[in-house]
């Protein structure tokens, strides 16, 4: 089983991107009204060309020039003369489209019936720019692949005057009013990333793409900011806050559950719609539900058979939904709810939806969809709000101390028996504070106990050859995490 953006584990599995560097991308000239020309409301252009307006707004062309943001990396902290050569070299995202004309992506393509993959919208709605354009794009723009305009917005109304002193003078709405997209706050960058490392209604990477080849989606905004190179100065943004890393782990999980939800409440209206019609329909969406319950090797050898009796499966057989997202939940209510408090109460509604599909989770009746739509609504709205509260939180502090992680357990030790519930554990623990400072502000954690987490980390890497956690062990997981050294700021 493939894991995108594994990354995310923070090299726990190898990210899936291509290492290759695409093609340079070249652009039509843009329009020049000579000074005095008539028909200047007409906007005469160069040589007779005349732009594609569809494609000037989010092009990198105009960005990547040695006199913008396409200078020589360099030593100093004027990162925003090289943000595009960073993004060029070091970016996985430039290399977003190129990756569709690769074997693998050309097999998955035919084998779902979406022609090309290079011109499948299926595929360029998350793997190119072309969702931020009314208008298809041409394919030297496409070649660009997840570019500036992805996350900055369409540039046409900002980009000739966001290098003049006055641009800085005008505030956040102000500029958003023009088109751009502010990413100076944990809230928003994590909204503009979970449209394509979620999904939506829109977008979706469902089991017909997982099993035709596609990485499954397993989203941590904190572990992504970690290890994704940054192409922009930190002054005055989220990295120059002192909560940086806890707050990108506590707005992120909350913002991407709230997408989670939605997604499942969307799939759950497309049945409910398709059994009413009287139509065939897709329920439920198994890439809704723990991936290695199903591919795992079978036998008394397995690794779910080799689980200690607490951390067996209460429903043998039976499918868990989302072990990744629920163990989320949990950690996010434990970790991160004002003292004396039962907020955000994520934990509890993704909880809550588990257990509508237990023990029965392909039943596909009108009342179990009914169900399953009021729990998904539930925590959507519980998650959304959870979101907002962090986000005006002066500080966020998080208590991953050992006391609160063995509460967990002890509450409910089916649920820590996945790998991804541990992953989660691990990330946790790095976003309050234990090993790799993850933040401009944030101090390392001592040696000893960056040492105990990397080996931790190690003990959920997938074994060379195998492309499942057959060999996890949730008691020696749990044993290992609760002998890590942790600093005293990780332990409020």
């Amino acid at each position: 089983m493939r894991v995108c953006a594994a990354a995310l584990f923070a090299g726990i599995v190898a990210p899936c991107a291509a290492e290759t560097t695409p093609a340079p991308c070249i652009v039509r000239s843009p329009d020049l009204t000579l000074p005095g020309q008539a028909g200047a409301g007409d906007a005469a252009t160069l040589g007779g060309m005349r732009p594609d307006r569809s494609a000037l707004g989010v092009s990198v062309a105009s960005c990547g020039t040695v006199s913008c943001h396409g200078g020589p990396k360099a030593g100093n902290h004027d990162v925003q003369s090289f943000a595009f050569t960073i993004w060029m070299n070091d970016d996985p995202h430039a290399r977003a489209y190129e990756v569709l004309h690769e074997p693998r992506s050309r097999r998955m393509a035919r084998s779902l019936g979406l022609g090309e993959a290079h011109r499948a919208q299926q595929c360029l709605a998350c793997h190119s720019m072309q969702s931020e354009s009314r208008e298809p794009l041409p394919p030297e723009v496409l070649a660009d692949g997840v570019g500036c305009g992805s996350c900055h917005g369409d540039s046409s109304r900002w980009q000739h005057i966001h290098y003049f002193p006055e641009w800085k003078q005008l505030s956040t709405p102000q500029r958003e009013s023009l088109g751009y997209r502010d990413l100076s706050n944990a809230s928003t960058r994590v909204q503009n990333c979970i449209p394509c490392h979620v999904g939506d209604a829109s977008r979706e990477v469902n089991h017909d793409l997982i099993a035709a080849g596609h990485p499954r989606l397993s989203f941590e905004f904190a572990a992504y900011q970690r290890l994704w190179p940054r192409h922009w100065t930190p002054a005055g943004k989220a990295e120059s806050q002192a909560d940086f890393a806890q707050r990108s782990w506590a707005v992120g999980q909350a913002a991407t559950l709230e997408a989670v939800a939605s997604l499942l409440a969307v799939r759950a209206e497309r049945a409910s719609e398709a059994i009413a019609a009287e139509r065939p329909h897709r329920w439920p969406e198994l890439s809704e539900f723990d991936c290695y319950a199903c591919h795992q090797t079978l036998g008394p050898r397995s690794s779910a058979a080799g689980h200690a009796a607490r951390f067996q499966n209460p429903f043998p057989g039976q499918p868990s939904w989302q072990p990744w997202y629920v163990s989320a939940g949990r950690l996010l209510e434990a970790a991160a709810s004002p003292s004396g408090q039962d907020r955000p109460g994520v934990g509890t509604a993704a909880v809550d939806i588990r257990k509508v599909f237990e023990p029965e989770w392909s039943v596909a009746d009108q009342e179990r969809l009914d169900r399953v739509l009021l729990e998904a609504r539930g925590l959507a709205r519980a998650a959304g709000a959870s979101a907002r509260e962090l986000a005006t939180r002066e500080r966020i502090v998080l208590d991953a101390s050992h006391h609160r992680l063995d509460a967990l357990l002890a509450d409910a030790p089916p649920e820590w028996r996945f790998w991804d519930a541990a992953v989660q554990t691990l990330l946790v623990i790095e976003a309050a504070g234990g090993g790799r400072a993850a933040g401009s502000r944030q101090a390392a954690a001592p040696g000893q106990t960056r040492q105990a987490i990397e080996e931790l980390r190690e003990s959920l890497r997938f074994a060379p050859g195998v492309d499942s956690p057959r060999h996890f062990d949730p008691v020696r997981f749990n044993l290992d995490r609760a002998a890590v050294p942790l600093p005293a700021h990780v332990q409020p």
